[in-house]
């Protein structure tokens, strides 16, 4: 009997030691992930596009991650109707990667049509559920709780789609907490 608790307690001891490994290889893996994200945001994270009677549109994102909790900062200056005058709007999308779908598709197009100039692509984020669980707070308000964000990439598919990857990685090891 003592053998077989010794046995048991040994087995016990393994498993922990096993789930703290491979729990420090999830969290370093993630902090890499992060790395790669946010060095792509910091490049590619810039968009304008302006038109001949004056219409223009520019963002600038900025990602920050807390763990699993991701805050992208918005810039906009947006000038779409006569007289064209330009007005900027700052905004923060808040969501937890653990609420998000691990399908993450890169697309030439966003939801409402949208395209972004030099080819560059979509990187859609959807919710898991399809519920609002992602945040857009003007300030220190909710603007709108939405269930879908695109985020800019790369100007190349390969590019864009290894972006999407990432955040799948990043969703999959955030999901497994």
């Amino acid at each position: 009997m003592k053998k077989l608790i010794g046995l048991l307690f040994a087995g016990l001891l393994s498993m922990g030691a096993c789930v703290m490994t491979g729990s420090a290889f999830a969290q370093s893996g993630l902090k890499s992930i992060e790395s790669y994200i946010h060095a792509f945001v910091e490049r590619n994270g810039f968009y304008q596009k302006s038109g001949p009677n004056g219409e223009f549109y520019s963002e600038w994102d900025r990602i920050v991650f807390d763990g699993c909790n991701v805050t992208i900062h918005v810039l906009t200056v947006g000038a779409d109707k006569p007289p064209y005058t330009r007005e900027s709007v700052n905004l923060d999308v808040l969501f937890n990667l653990k609420d998000m779908n691990p399908k993450v598709v890169a697309s030439p197009k966003d939801l409402n049509d949208n395209t972004l100039p030099n080819n560059r692509e979509w990187v859609i984020l959807r919710t898991a559920d399809g519920y609002r669980s992602i945040a857009i707070r003007r300030g220190t308000s909710i603007a709108s709780p939405i269930s879908v964000f695109p985020m800019q990439g790369g100007a190349n598919h390969a590019e864009s789609q290894k972006l999407a990857d990432a955040f799948s990685h990043a969703i999959a090891i955030c999901s497994q907490k």
